[in-house]
């Protein structure tokens, strides 16, 4: 893969993920009642998630919309539990965020991360059905 676009892509990510811990910290402030902070944060993941699913990224694209579809849910919920659950999630994806632009360069590396990036889809799905089965409304509706 074209080491430039790679740059361009840790680039993005690693400004993305400020803007993401800004969000974090107002959903801590806000006690995790300001929703729309959830939305953001499914927004900037969105972006990632794009030019993952463009650089062929398979295992990072597919996490990452995970981790949208999962944002947005939280936003579109009452459901305290599961918000707190989601800010957990949330708070890994910025750790595993630093860990992809640690290794995306080295194959070997990349492919390690890539089962993570698996298991932490799945953990995403899982916390959509269990947390979030009664909410309707699909991150492409919130998007409208």
């Amino acid at each position: 893969m074209d080491k430039e676009m790679l740059s361009f892509f840790v680039d993005e990510i690693k400004e993305i993920r400020k803007g993401m811990v800004s969000s974090i910290s107002g959903l801590i402030a806000s006690k995790l009642e300001d929703s729309s902070k959830f939305a953001e944060i499914g927004q900037m993941v969105d972006r990632i998630y794009g030019t993952a699913a463009t650089l062929g990224l398979k295992e990072i694209s597919e996490y990452t919309k995970a981790v949208k579809d999962v944002s947005y849910m939280a936003s579109a919920s009452d459901n305290e539990a599961g918000k707190k659950k989601v800010m957990k999630f949330i708070i890994k994806y910025v750790e595993l965020s630093d860990q992809i632009c640690e290794c995306i360069f080295d194959e070997a590396e990349l492919t390690k991360i890539n089962r993570l990036l698996n298991l932490e889809k799945s953990r995403a799905e899982i916390l959509n059905k269990k947390e979030f089965f009664s909410v309707e409304t699909k991150s492409c509706d919130i998007e409208k």
